[in-house]
Parts: structure tokens; sequence; C-alpha cells
């Protein structure tokens, strides 16, 4: 039954397939739902204290996923080199840069914890007051730079199961940190039970918690599995080697997931802030829109990395790009569906959120650029992880961060200073611009194949 089993798996390889790719990519995408949903149980649960505490997570999570994100963009390296080596079969070095992952996710999480002190630096903003604005945000900050070892090295060996496409086992062990940081966020928060009654901070350790126990299981199933016995993931690397690919290739990732974090979650919601609470308002309506369509074709694209990096190591480039042709088809069925949905339910939509006349006014008279742009972004995000895959990550970095200067920078800070009359939809407008010139640039970097001359095996 197993070999049967290794054989269909080996199969998605050769003979690429919608089908295949669905049944590949359903646990990452149900593992990025799981990750928005431990998101989500923070803001729900802290929501009930009242509104200072819900607004007292908002920067310092903002804060941390800039971290994150430059952590995960760097780590997904960590796929290409197991996927292209498992594709090459060169088993053993899967468990050796899964474990080079585990390392340098651990050193990123340590260093992180480090910035402890930066978390005064909201009490000198918003006050420190106990219990204000300023200290809870503090408060939050600090206590959640503490989970960052278990995030990190969890996502790390998340990466090395879907390099060898067994992502199955990381879902399971997903949905055991979603549930239990949904108990203790609450316990911790209210009193439940034997689980004492912290408040506030109760939610942030009890991320701290239940990442730490979602981490030791994978970890332990990483070490001990019969399955990566041939991965050699139970003997710890004897040396670095390779380290020198996974830094050149996967800092500019980081770099790039970093300065996407800083567009969107950092210059646009500051550009539109320039336009009213009413505005900033309604970009907290349609960035929840843009996260729900982006998480399955993410998902999809996620997958798409590892099928590519495979395919590289068989020294098949071809059978490359047919998977990159069917998981486009799948984003773009699935954002330009989305995109239009959205548009035509937008009222009932917005109206969901928030009841503020001039809010739902200005989401609904916006959603028209995000509608148009979710094409592109399938096409963004696809070819993105595809380049990714081969570890073409340098040119990806500077295309990105030229286009975040440009377009957002240059193009924002002219849009408020010539063109604040024409409200916020002018911003939702240079969104739109950016994301359809880095679906394009992404697009023609991939068909021009100069991904071809790259190598991570050595």
């Amino acid at each position: 039954m197993k070999k049967q089993s290794d054989h269909k798996k080996n199969q998605m390889l050769t003979t690429p397939s919608y089908m295949a790719v669905l049944r590949l990519a359903m646990p990452v995408i149900l593992l990025n739902c799981t990750f928005a949903g431990m998101q989500a149980t923070d803001a729900w649960v802290l929501g009930k204290l009242g509104s200072t505490e819900l607004a007292a997570i908002t920067l310092p999570s903002m804060s941390i996923f800039v971290i994150v994100s430059f952590a995960y963009s760097f780590l997904g390296i960590i796929t290409a080199l197991v996927g292209q080596n498992y594709g090459a079969d060169r088993r053993e070095l899967c468990g050796h840069y899964a474990w080079l992952g585990i390392i340098t996710s651990v050193a990123i999480g340590v260093i992180s914890i480090a910035l402890w002190p930066i978390g005064s630096i909201f009490e000198f903003f918003s006050g420190n007051e106990l219990n204000g604005l300023g200290n809870l945000e503090s408060r939050y900050f600090k206590i959640s730079l503490l989970a960052l070892p278990g995030v990190l090295a969890t996502n790390a060996i998340a990466n090395y199961y879907l390099g060898i496409k067994r992502p199955s086992f990381v879902l399971l062990c997903s949905l055991l940190g979603l549930l239990l940081n949904f108990i203790l966020t609450y316990g911790f928060v209210f009193g439940f039970g034997p689980i004492p009654k912290i408040g506030f901070d109760g939610a942030a350790w009890a991320t701290v918690m239940a990442s730490g126990i979602e981490c030791i299981v994978l970890f332990m199933h990483f070490i001990f599995a019969p399955s990566n016995k041939r991965m050699k993931t139970h003997k710890f690397i004897r040396s670095f080697k390779g380290i020198d690919k996974l830094f050149s290739s996967g800092i500019p990732a980081g770099i790039q997931g970093a300065v996407d974090v800083l567009s969107w979650g950092v210059l646009i919601v500051a550009l539109i802030s320039c336009y009213g609470e009413e505005a900033l308002g309604a970009a907290t309506i349609l960035t929840r829109f843009m996260q729900f369509t982006f998480m399955p074709a993410e998902g999809v694209a996620t997958t798409l990395l590892a099928l590519v990096a495979n395919s590289i190591g068989k020294g098949s480039s071809e059978t490359a790009k047919e998977h990159v042709r069917i998981c486009f088809r799948i984003n773009s069925l699935f954002m330009l569906s989305a995109g239009i949905l959205m548009f035509i339910f937008r009222y009932p939509l917005v109206s969901f959120f928030t009841n503020e006349v001039k809010i739902i006014e200005i989401a609904c008279g916006s959603i028209i650029f995000i509608s148009l742009a979710q094409w592109f972004d399938a096409m963004n995000v696809t070819y993105l992880h595809a380049l990714q895959g081969t570890g073409d990550t340098k040119w990806t970095s500077k295309a990105n961060i030229f286009l975040s200067a440009v377009i957002l920078g240059v193009g924002g800070a002219l849009a408020i200073t010539f063109f604040k009359d024409y409200g916020s939809s002018i911003i939702w407008a240079l969104a739109m611009i950016y994301i359809m010139f880095q679906g394009t640039l992404f697009w023609k970097r991939w068909k021009s194949n100069r991904w071809q001359n790259l190598n991570l095996l050595g």
C-alpha cells in the first residue's frame, strides 16, 4: 500500500493534472486559513473586553507580522531546496536542508526576542498609563515575540513536508494549534475551568503556548516518523553545507515578503489614514476581502513552488511549466469569480461588517479597483512562487522594492498632495496598478526562461 501511495505522489510530478494539484494544495489552503483563524481569535476575544483592547493589538500584530513575513518568505526556500533534492532522489539532503531551516528559524526567533526593548516605543507614542492604549500595545508586542521561535520552527518543518509532498500531518498540527489557541485565549482572558484568568495579556500568552505545543508535536513527528527515515531527519546535521544557497536565495525572498507587508500593512494604510477615520475603516474591510480571496490562491501557489522545485530536481523544465500553467488557470478562475461576486454583492458584503453609512459608501466606491485587480493578483502570486521554486529570488525582490517605491511611495505622495479631493479611491487605484505591474513583470520573467540557468542542487 505504501509503495502504491508513493507511486501516486510521484505521478504528480510526471503527469501534471488539476486534481493532483488540488489534492496536494488543499491541506496548504486550509493551513493558511488556520493561521488567519489564530489572528481572528485574538481580535474576537479581546473585542469583548472593549474597543481599547481591540485597538491595542493592531499595530503590534502588524509589527510582528513584518518579522514573520520576512522569515516565512526566507524559509520558503527550504521548500525549493528540499523539493529539488527530493525530485533528484537525493533523499538524505532533504533532511539536511530541513535541519538547516529549523536551526535558522530558531535563530531568527531568538534574535527577534532581542527586539523586546522596542516595545516601549508604543508607550512613547500612545501613552504609558497602566492599561492605557500604549501600555497594552507594548505588553502585547513583548509577549508575542516569545512565540516566534516556535512559530518559525513550525514553518521550517512545514516547508520540509511540503517539499516531499506530504503536507497532511502539518495540517493536523495546525488545527491542533488553532483549537488550543482558541481555548487558551478565551480561558486566559476570561478564566475557564482550571485555566486562570489573566486578562488582556492572556491572549498573547495563549499564542505562545499554543504555537509551542504545535511545534513540539510536529518536531517529534519530523524526527521519529518511519516515513522520514530515508531523509535522515533523525540525525542532527554535522555540517552547514548548503547554508550559502539558503541565504543567497532566502534573504532576497525574505526582503520581498517584508516589503509586501510594509507596502500593504503600513504604506497603504498610512496613505489612506490621510483621508480620515471613515476611509481607514473602509480600508480595514477591503483588506479583509483581499485576504479572503488571496488565501486559497496563496495555497495553490505555495504548492506550485514545491512542484516546480521537484520537477527541476528531476531535470524536467517542461513539467515545471505545465504545473505553472495548471496552477495559474486554477487561481485565475477562482480570483476572477471572486472579483465578480465581490463587485456584484458589494453592498451586502460591506454592510455585514458595519452599519456606518459613510464607511459603506467609501468601501463600495473603492471595491471596483480590488475587483479589477484580482486576475493580475492571480498572475502575481502564481508566477512569484514559480520563480521562487527555481531559486530566482534576487530579481523578484529588486522588482518588488522598485514597484513599491515608485508606485506606492512616489505615486502615493503625489496623490495625497495634488489629488486629495478625489478621496481614498485614488490610493486603491494605485494599489490596483501596483498589483497589475507585479503580475505582469513576474509573468514576463518566467516566460524569459532565465530561471533555467539557476541551480540549487550544486
